[in-house]
């Protein structure tokens, strides 16, 4: 028994030294090695197993490894991997984890792909969600300002969620728009900004995406990069990518909950004139119209409004605020990931009476079917409503045009029962007040996408994926304006309501081979798309509300306009894309893509756009091991495609008709109002691109450059027929139009350790050309938007002041006979220019002053653009300061010019002081006269501006809350932030902000009517990790 007993202890006693011996604790903590600070969530891998830990607070980890286990993997964010050997002996160790200062192993989207950013041989700028402004709005486009090489983004107005014009590379179309084609999570998306109502500004097509749920932004500028989705992509590619959990790996679920408060208000105020000034002003502009001013408010000291002055800015503008709100929820296992996202955003403006609330939902799901199988479903939903005024452009109910052309002696309240008021004196204004307080507009946008994809792994490296995607906006918009603002007769209610509804279905299939033999590696793409999109809209104008306490549409007595519109286009395509490498030296890429489009012609329906890539990585080549020690990575890369552009209307090529309101026996009359053109095809975009990446001193320096030339051949241009049609125009394909330019971008990390210095700096330079138009005549849109064969698009034209008249007997005109004349307005019977107007160059040196005499007078495509980012950071402080610069762009101020015009009682700015006023005088700037009726502010070089600018765009000061503090109240992490926005502008321009253009044609630029301006905000924010 007891020798039984002794056998059972030793064999007890070996096995538990031999699972002893197998498997052993081993412990460690992980640190960075250039500041020695712990790294919390580092992720500690047995190297060639699943089994695997993550450090604590602490940087603190242990794990159990058995006796063939050899060596742990340790992996950590914007660090090198480091494999670290195993020790029999050893359990304890201190670990040191690199800087990666740009890892060339980031995988970078492309269209229908991913890739390392190493093996890039296309013009792609990537931003990470770190990277993207934290205080943007909800604005994607003003996040992205000053980021992109190449990439002009200019707001159309401050409002929150409004359009922008965007152009990469330069505008490549005169009538076929210039903004780039968004793809989100794979499935494209309208790129055309949405019209208000009334039609005085535009809002943003991807608004509803919020920003806080964006994981990288990709931005596709060559046709090597862009070809893969052809007829839509000659103005560049904008591929978004947002959030899901960890791509199956097992987390608990981490909540992230972000909260932001900010204080708004314009960055700036316009000189006006005040009181006492401005009725001396009127009185003088009066005299010299040979008329008396006789109001009130001008000539009785006793008048209510006599000694008051209003400023009427102060009237409509608020400092206003605001707050944003996030939450989500990510994580997974084996088999399943999800990330799911909620936020909401109360964005008020910096003008009165108006607010701005969206929601957003978003939920992404990866789950396994099997081993071969995979799915992914994507679902988000919008919900825009923005309650807003007229405040943009030169609409007579537009509150900021009022602000600055009301007549600052009247106050808005009446002076007796302190109520506001409608009209100012005697009908001679509207109340800028009473108009943002009475005449309200409802904007309201619900949008739901939904993607459900299926990827089979039919055999090793070989996948098809099947995907289905779906969208859904419908936007409602209504506006109302009160009898007491009609100037008809009788006066009445009047209300107008759209709603709109889009739909879109897409379904693409794609087959997949990556491959690798040897030293040869092959990734090939085919594919098929179709996609149908639907649109519906009604509008209904009414008016004689019944109860003004309800200003719906339906509360209308009558209606004055119903219309109902449809409208359907399709899109069918193949593509293919094949990409080759030898020991990733040696690049190739080739990508065709056939689109059809229903928009086009029955013989031009389908085009075919191909593009071709090489790239050279001569730093790994033998005679390049002398600089091995300094540059990390050198490759040269060179592309040409072709790409292009459909922005026509869905029936262009068909002809259109319409109901007359004329009826003929009964019935109506049916009009033929568009000629139809069935040879009507692509504008196509032949794209040459050579780039050179630079990487050195292991990544603290990375230097990118391009260079590329942009051909645009057969325009989409409205070409002129003869009237014997019975139409002006047609649609027709003609002209081209011609970018090129350079782009740099350097990055560096400056200082390492404790205290960090990284640096980003990009400019870009682009020339544009228009090489051909219909029969080579100029084309005017607008009134001073230029088209000519040589000049740059959209260059303004116009008469060139030089100077104003001291005298009458100044204006002197030698005739061809010798005798004296003076130079006149319009025709030669027209009155003789005095002291005191304009001085005009007369170009054809006729003597008078007329249309002929126009001349292009400055470009508003700017010389250059960039911008540049420092980052400091010292422990748990970061710093980061970001620029953004425009330069050699000129800016044409109408808002300026028709102020001053003085043809109501309008107020003046404060230049005006400077202004002629008697026989002698010498000065820049010309009489004011009532009504203008010498013209001296027509559209001229006089209100043409310098447009250049540099702004400190944002400036955020944060803090890392430390670990064992956030575990103290049961955080994971915790950030602290405070942040300002478009602080300070360096400029000459006169205007709000230098950064304006109130049209997004991309033929019409640089023109100020008076948009909403940008808002300067302060900012305190706080982010939980749980």
């Amino acid at each position: 028994m007891k020798n039984k007993i002794l056998l059972l202890l030793i064999g007890i006693t070996a096995c538990s030294m031999s699972l002893f011996a197998q498997d052993r604790k081993v412990s460690g903590i992980v640190k960075g090695k250039s500041d020695q600070e712990l790294i919390i969530g580092a992720n500690v891998l047995i190297k060639g197993t699943k089994r695997g830990t993550v450090t604590n607070v602490n940087g603190k980890f242990a794990i159990y490894v058995g006796q063939s286990d050899k060596e742990l993997e340790i992996s950590y964010v914007g660090m090198k991997r480091k494999i670290v050997k195993l020790e029999a002996n050893k359990t304890s160790y201190m670990i040191e984890l690199e800087e990666d200062y740009n890892s060339l192993d980031d995988v970078v989207v492309i269209g229908y792909g991913t890739q390392a950013k190493r093996d890039i041989i296309g013009s792609i700028t990537t931003i990470s969600s770190k990277d993207l402004d934290s205080n943007s709005g909800g604005n994607i486009n003003t996040a992205l300002q000053g980021k992109i090489p190449g990439m002009q983004i200019v707001s159309t107005s401050g409002e929150p969620g409004a359009g922008s014009s965007i152009k990469i590379r330069g505008a490549s179309s005169i009538n076929g728009g210039s903004e780039p084609l968004y793809i989100v999570d794979g499935v494209p998306i309208e790129s055309e900004n949405i019209s208000s109502i009334d039609g005085d500004a535009t809002f943003s097509p991807i608004a509803g995406i919020n920003p806080s749920d964006i994981e990288s932004i990709e931005v596709l500028k060559d046709a090597s990069s862009a070809a893969i989705y052809g007829s839509r992509a000659a103005n560049g590619i904008v591929m978004i990518t947002t959030k899901g959990g960890n791509k199956f790996e097992k987390s608990k679920p981490i909540v992230t909950v972000s909260h932001t408060s900010s204080v708004v208000s314009i960055s700036r105020k316009l000189d006006a004139m005040n009181a006492e000034q401005f009725r001396t002003a009127y009185k003088e502009a009066r005299a010299n119209n040979y008329q008396v001013a006789e109001q009130g408010w001008i000539v009785n000291p006793f008048h209510p409004y006599y000694n008051r002055t209003t400023d009427w800015q102060d009237v409509i503008f608020r400092t206003a605020y605001q707050t944003r709100n996030d939450v989500s929820v990510r994580g997974g296992s084996d088999s399943f990931s999800y990330g799911v996202s909620a936020g909401y955003r109360d964005l008020k403006p910096v003008v009165i009476n108006t607010k701005y609330n969206q929601i957003n939902l978003r939920a992404n799901f990866l789950y396994k079917v099997g081993k071969r199988i995979t799915a992914g479903t994507k679902v988000s939903f919008s919900n825009m409503d923005y309650t807003r005024i007229l405040s943009s452009g030169s609409n007579n109910y537009s509150a900021l045009r009022a602000a600055l052309f009301t007549n600052p002696c009247f106050s808005p309240y009446d002076p007796l029962t302190g109520e506001v008021v409608d009209w100012l004196g005697v009908k001679e204004q509207r109340n800028p007040l009473a108009v943002a307080t009475k005449v309200p507009i409802h904007f309201k946008r619900r949008w739901l996408t939904m993607n459900q994809y299926i990827q089979i792994n039919l055999t090793k490296g070989l996948n098809l994926r099947v995907s289905v995607s779906g969208d859904i906006s419908k936007t409602n918009q209504d506006s109302f304006m009160p009898k007491e603002f009609d100037s008809n007769t009788p006066a009445r209610d009047n209300g107008k309501f759209r709603q709109s509804e889009s739909q879109s279905f897409l379904n693409e299939n794609t087959l997949s081979y990556n491959g690798k033999i040897k030293s040869h590696h092959l990734n090939v793409v085919l594919g098929q798309s179709f996609q149908q999109d639907r649109t519906e809209a009604i509008v209904l104008n009414g008016n004689g509300y019944i109860d003004k306490s309800v200003i719906t549409i339906q509360n209308a007595s009558t209606y004055t306009n119903i219309s109902r519109s449809e409208s359907e286009r399709a899109l069918l395509s193949f593509f293919g894309r094949v990409s080759y490498d030898w020991k990733g030296r040696y690049l190739a890429s080739a990508t065709l893509r056939s689109d059809g489009s229903s928009r086009f012609g029955k013989n031009k329906r389908f085009g075919t756009f191909p593009s071709a890539s090489i790239g050279w990585r001569f730093s790994d080549e033998k005679f390049m091991n002398f600089a091995k020690k300094i540059l990390r990575d050198a490759k040269f890369r060179a592309s040409v495609g072709v790409t292009g552009n459909q922005t026509i209307s869905n029936y262009a090529s068909l002809g259109s008709y319409t109901a007359s309101s004329n009826k003929y026996d009964g019935n109506v009359e049916i009009l033929y109002n568009a000629m139809p053109n069935d040879i009507i095809g692509w504008e196509k975009t032949t794209q040459y691109n050579i780039g050179l990446d630079l990487s050195f001193f292991n990544g603290r320096v990375v230097f990118n450059a391009d260079a590329y030339l942009k051909k645009t051949n057969d325009l989409l241009f409205d070409f002129p027929v003869p009237n014997y049609t019975g139409f002006s125009s047609v649609p027709r394909n003609y002209g081209s139009v011609e970018n090129k330019g350079l782009e740099f971008l350097l990055e560096t990390v400056n200082l390492t350790g404790k205290f960090k210095w990284k640096t980003s700096f990009n400019i870009s330079m682009n020339r544009n050309k228009i090489t051909e138009l219909p029969n080579n005549e100029d084309i005017i849109i607008g009134d001073f938007s230029l088209g000519r064969v040589g000049e740059p698009m959209g260059v303004f034209y116009a008469h060139k002041a030089l100077g104003v008249y001291s005298k009458d007997e100044d204006n002197v005109y030698i005739l061809p006979n010798g005798q004296k004349d003076q130079v006149r307005k319009g025709a030669s019977t027209g009155a003789p220019f005095k002291g005191g107007d304009m001085i005009w160059e007369d170009i054809d040196g006729n003597g008078v002053i007329d249309d002929n005499d126009r001349v292009i007078i400055g470009d508003p495509n700017p010389k250059f653009i960039g911008g540049m980012s420092n980052t400091f950071s010292y422990k748990g402080v970061s710093l980061n300061i970001m620029m953004q610069w425009s330069y050699g762009n000129k800016i044409m101020n109408e808002l300026r010019r028709t102020r001053n015009a003085m043809r109501t009682t309008s107020n003046l700015g404060q230049d005006a002081l400077a202004r002629w006023k008697a026989q002698g005088d010498i000065t820049n700037f010309p009489m004011i006269r009532y009504q203008d009726k010498m013209e001296n502010f027509r559209p001229s070089s006089f209100n043409m501006e310098d447009g250049s600018f540099l702004r400190i765009k944002e400036i955020t000061l944060s803090y890392n809350i430390p670990p064992k503090w956030c575990k103290k109240v049961f955080l994971k992490s915790a950030n602290v932030y405070i942040s300002g926005t478009n602080l300070l502008t360096w400029s000459k321009y006169s205007g709000y902000d230098p950064e304006v253009n109130t049209s997004t044609s991309p033929f019409i630029q640089g023109v100020d009517n008076g948009a909403f301006p940008k808002s300067r905000s302060y900012n305190l924010g706080v982010n939980f990790t749980f």
